[in-house]
């Protein structure tokens, strides 16, 4: 008896989800940070250690420096991406927030009081001193259910958070990627 095996279609098509918010050892990200708190420009930098990946979800230490009119501040916060969510427990604005969920699919909203977010689209643009990023995840915050102001954020895949525009009742701040280092392949 002879096997014969299924005829394969002539293209096949892989459809991988983008990754809007990569965890690699030593990944560094860098932003202008502007804000209404402060005169000039603040260098913030992010990077990656302590990354501990387990079946389903991922967890991270990001040490943070800011670098404003000559002073240097360093902290620390964790970064939690289940199959779920992707959670930041500090970063540049300091919030402590949900990014976004996972899958992210337009529409979805959650609330994290006072405020309400929705992921607005999967094929956004913006363009930062970094470069031009296409196919990004927006999101849409409304502060205080949209009383108290606005937010929007911007997710490039393969690289993360881009750009973040924030303007509530008391001040406004607007952070934009300059710059990311990933890491070198390390070989066994």
């Amino acid at each position: 008896m002879r096997y014969n095996p299924p005829a394969m279609p002539d293209t096949v098509k892989l459809h991988l989800d983008p990754d809007y918010f990569p965890l690699m050892e030593g990944y560094k990200l860098t932003y202008h940070h502007t804000s209404t708190e402060f005169e000039g420009i603040e260098i913030v930098a992010i990077q990656i250690t302590d990354l501990r990946a387990f079946r389903e979800d991922a967890q991270a230490t990001a040490v943070l420096t800011r670098s404003r009119a000559g002073n240097t501040a360093t902290e620390t916060y964790k970064i939690v991406k289940t199959v779920k969510q992707v959670k930041a427990e500090g970063g540049v604005l300091q919030f402590s927030r949900m990014e976004f969920p996972l899958p992210p699919v337009v529409g979805k909203r959650w609330t994290e009081a006072p405020n309400l977010h929705e992921v607005a689209a999967l094929d956004a643009s913006i363009e930062v001193p970094a470069g031009n990023f296409r196919r990004c995840l927006r999101v849409n915050t409304y502060i205080a259910g949209g009383d108290g102001g606005s937010a929007i954020r911007y997710y490039a895949p393969g690289i993360g958070y881009v750009y973040e525009e924030y303007s509530d009742e008391t001040w406004g701040s607007r952070v934009r990627l300059i710059g990311f280092e990933v890491p070198p392949i390390k070989r066994a």
